[in-house]
């Protein structure tokens, strides 16, 4: 049985629609809120099965509660009742798609339990637009009590927002239309302000377009099954969208298909307090919101009018202070404009909130991933369902995306007349983005044979141009009279394509989403790289690592790359360089206030004086900066983190400072994790010693025999190593206040007057001596500190820039041979070098050898020949094998040492005999 479940749980893992490990999945409350477009952040607090029958309690006639004896004559529907903080919804069973009720539980106006003889537990709900709605819970009677008591419990929560119940619903049109014509208890005499159409008039002829035939629909349903924020849905409703909607109900019907009207009634005071808050203020956002303003719908008269441009860039300027990681995206005007014709300004803005944030994510975004995502799904679907158009498109290299972007970015009102584009919307509010590509898949289909003449993108487009200009042209049907082209649009989209479901939807989606994540980071990688400036000292290779590591860092922290506020603070710019450099480590808790003193530095030194963190740009200078080829250019920018005012001068406290940073920078080669190219030269001068050594006494081969690998006096390297660095830094210390220069000017700085205290005299009289006089180091003197000491011109020549890794990813953590001692006999070819020096300058003398050997050499950056200095048998650096084998015969390593046990990467190419075979 295990072994089935096994196979079960790994099956299921495989499967090619599960979302990808990364990617997070939602959580059951999340997909609640989704499914039933109700307030993002709505948690199930019960949830019962039961029965539901709905009567419209304006009727005079009906008691003011059901009785028992009626219960039969009711219409119950059987399904399953949620209730969250703030909702009451039914889900018909048999029904799914449209039986569905919800109910905000402030439109509660009466909760009565009913009395019942038959064992049943029935509660009665009077809600302010006169529905009265019955519940008979069906289950266990202590879950159906348990259930009553949480609704009670909500409902007593939500008394606070029952005074601002009266003034929301007398903004909706609804409550107007009904009240004006008796069927209501609220008493409305002005009907409440709208879009531009009450003042512009409404785009298509009303009498074409049924208008009043399709309110007076609208009146019946809206009476019998409520509205606004206790509505039923059923199938009518479906019906009545498909039609069409009424112009002054059309606003208000798209916030309640889509949820915006919760929001709207949760945050009442939002959008004004927004446009207050901010008033006067900038923002790149307002800047290219001004750009767009008079090309938003050019063909409608309001948009060529102040009124109507001052509300659209209201209502675009208060959405980019609510989410500045947006801000503005091209075609949300566009949309928006389309909006504020039905939509007052407080609606459009509630609207394009649950647009870009829950119903097409990421289309008004600045990478647009969410309308690319779809896009891949619209060509898969058309592969699918259309394969003749598939193919015909591959073979003439036709890129339909490019078509219909367009179409997707402004919901089809740039390519539609206003009248039709409308249409779309009304099932897009309710149906989600699956209209989008229900309607783009019918457009292909209904097109088929004469884009199937088509040989290039140009003649496509114009195949779609004509077409949704011929969507008022008639055309012969057997079964409808004067049926349009928009209506055979309407019914191959909905009908013929009716298969693509929210969960088919989500499953193409899911398969294509790595391929566009992938596609979108490429193109941003290239495009920020494009903008960075000039870094001479840094590879394409390394600038491609530093991106990546920087939008790790970015991503990790939530932030999207490119956004305004993309930028590294101290702590991003820390787990940055932990991993990056050798010196860094913040694992490591010991110096960690080293790590950050320094870091700090680095921070403000890098850091633009505009900016409040790093931006890539700041990040890709200061490593180039760091990567330094030039010396002197090294030495200097590395003079530029210490004097912060600029002013050429680094007084003692921060010489002090560069002598302790320079103990903390050293401190891998100090303790012996990396070893720098005089200790690597010296262990590569002992191999070719004991190789000219074991050549003399007996190995007569023309071939020099380097070993594989070798064990090493680990003690005896890193002490001697790290007396050198301890030295580095005194020395430093001792020279920057032997050279350091005083701050005042004509100063006698050494005073042989022969008398007794002199020397005290002397060293008062000094200002460098004297730590209460003030004293200072310029750039030349620094030079000529750092200059002065032969590992410290190596520090900054290449031992510094060699321990930043940005040819590679580096792992932290693991302490191998590669992180502790790379580089030690990284390569063979050196050693061979050194062995022929050796033997082709003196092979007769074994004493003079031993002399050349011992001698210490003068470190020069183009020169390959150095040799340690070894002044006595005993300091051998190397183990020696009691049988004098040391080079075939390896010493076991002791746990613990295997990181000094080194192997030679590169071995001598065994075909070039010039550079392995000595000539005696």
């Amino acid at each position: 049985m295990s072994l089935l479940n096994n196979l079960i749980s790994k099956a299921s893992q495989l499967s090619i629609f599960d979302k990808q490990p990364t990617e997070k999945r939602l959580s059951k409350d999340e997909l609640f809120c989704n499914e039933y477009h109700i307030s993002q952040g709505e948690t199930i607090v019960d949830e019962c099965a039961a029965e539901l029958a709905i009567e419209n309690s304006f009727n005079k006639n009906l008691p003011e509660a059901p009785l028992e004896s009626n219960l039969s004559q009711l219409r119950f529907l059987s399904g399953k009742v949620y209730l969250s903080e703030h909702f009451l919804i039914f889900r018909d069973t048999y029904d799914r798609q449209s039986g569905c009720l919800k109910l905000h539980l402030s439109m509660v106006k009466q909760l009565k339990r009913l009395p019942s003889r038959n064992y049943l537990f029935l509660l009665s709900i009077l809600t302010y637009n006169d529905l009265r709605i019955t519940i008979q819970f069906v289950g266990i009677r202590s879950h159906c009590e348990q259930f009553s008591y949480n609704l009670k419990t909500c409902l007593t929560k939500n008394l606070k927002t029952t005074p601002e119940l009266v003034p929301f619903l007398e903004t909706l049109y609804s409550e107007f239309l009904l009240s004006k014509n008796g069927s209501s208890r609220m008493d409305i005499v002005t009907p409440p302000p709208g879009g531009l159409g009450l003042i512009f008039k409404f785009p298509g002829d009303p009498v074409k377009l049924q208008n009043r035939i399709k309110t007076k629909a609208w009146w019946n349903y809206l009476k019998r099954n409520g509205r606004n924020l206790c509505i039923n849905f059923d199938k009518s409703f479906l019906r009545l969208i498909n039609v069409g909607l009424p112009n002054r109900l059309r606003g208000e019907i798209w916030e309640l298909s889509c949820g915006s009207i919760y929001d709207r009634y949760m945050n009442s005071h939002e959008y004004t307090d927004l446009l207050a808050k901010n008033q006067g203020k900038s923002s790149i956002a307002i800047d290219e919101i001004e750009k767009d303003l008079y090309r938003s719908l050019p063909e409608y008269n309001a948009y060529q009018n102040p009124e109507g441009i001052n509300r659209l860039r209201r209502v675009l300027t208060a959405y980019s202070w609510k989410n500045p990681e947006i801000g503005y995206c091209q075609a949300m005007n566009i949309v928006v404009a389309a909006m504020l014709i039905y939509m007052s300004e407080d609606q459009a803005y509630w609207c394009l909130d649950k647009l870009c944030g829950q119903i097409i994510p990421g289309y008004y975004s600045k990478t647009m991933y969410g309308v690319l995502l779809d896009q891949k799904v619209f060509e898969s679907l058309v592969e699918k369902t259309l394969p003749m158009m598939h193919q015909h498109f591959n073979k003439h290299d036709i890129q339909l995306s490019i078509v219909s972007l367009p179409w997707f970015m402004s919901l089809f009102l740039n390519t539609m007349p206003l009248i039709y584009a409308f249409r779309i919307m009304d099932i897009f509010f309710l149906n989600g983005p699956k209209t989008l590509l229900q309607v783009a898949l019918a457009v292909v289909k209904i097109n088929g044979e004469k884009l199937l003449e088509c040989e290039d993108d140009g003649e496509c487009i114009a195949v779609f141009k004509d077409f949704f200009h011929s969507l008022d042209d008639h055309i012969p049907d057997i079964h409808y009279k004067n049926k349009t082209r928009f209506q055979e649009l309407l019914v191959v989209a909905f009908r013929e394509f009716s298969h693509i479901s929210d969960e088919t939807f989500v499953q193409y989606r899911t398969k294509n989403r790595n391929e566009v994540i992938s596609g979108i980071e490429s193109y941003l990688k290239k495009a920020q790289l494009r903008k960075l400036p000039k870094t001479p000292n840094l590879k394409e290779e390394h600038l491609s690592n530093v991106y990546d590591r920087y939008v790790s860092v970015l991503n990790n922290n939530y932030v999207e790359v490119g956004s305004d506020s993309s930028v590294m603070n101290f702590k991003m710019f820390a787990k940055f360089m932990d991993g990056l450099v050798d010196w860094i480590n913040l694992e490591e808790k010991e110096n960690i206030a080293q790590q950050k003193s320094f870091l700090i530095k680095l921070f403000k030194n890098w850091r633009s004086d505009e900016e409040t963190g790093l931006t890539l740009e700041n990040i890709a200078v200061g490593m180039n900066k760091l990567m330094e080829h030039d010396l002197m250019t090294s030495i200097s920018n590395f003079f530029e983190i210490y004097d912060v005012n600029g002013t050429g001068k680094v007084d003692r406290d921060g010489i002090l400072q560069i002598s302790e940073d320079l103990i903390f920078l050293t401190t891998p080669w100090r303790d012996g994790y990396l070893f720098d190219e005089i200790t690597n030269k010296a262990i590569e001068s002992k191999i070719a010693e004991k190789i000219v050594e074991k050549r003399k006494f007996g190995d007569s081969s023309d071939e020099i025999s380097i070993p594989s690998e070798m064990n090493f006096d680990k003690e005896k390297w890193v002490h001697e190593q790290s007396q050198r660095y301890l030295s580095l830094t005194s020395n430093f210390l001792h020279r920057a206040f032997e050279y350091a220069l005083p701050e005042e000017e004509n100063v006698d700085l050494i005073e042989l007057d022969g008398n007794e205290g002199s020397e005290k005299k002397s060293v008062i009289a000094n200002p460098a001596l004297n730590p209460s006089a003030p004293v200072y180091l310029n750039l030349p003197t620094f030079r000529m500190v750092v200059l002065a000491d032969e590992t410290s011109e190596l520090f900054f020549t290449r031992t510094f820039k060699h321990s930043i890794h940005l040819d590679q990813k580096v792992e932290k953590g693991s302490t191998n041979v590669r992180d502790l001692f790379n580089n030690i006999l990284a390569d063979g070819r050196r050693v061979a070098v050194e062995v022929r020096r050796r033997m082709n300058s003196d092979h007769t003398s074994r004493s003079s050898e031993k002399s050349q050997g011992s001698n210490t050499g003068a470190y020069n950056e183009d020169d390959d020949d150095f040799t340690a200095n070894d002044n006595n048998e005993d300091n051998d650096y190397l183990l020696n094998n009691a049988e004098a084998n040391v080079l075939n015969d390896s010493i076991p390593v002791e746990k613990g040492d295997k990181a000094f046990l080194q192997h030679i990467d590169h071995q001598i190419d065994s075909t070039k005999e010039e550079e392995k075979v000595i000539d005696f």
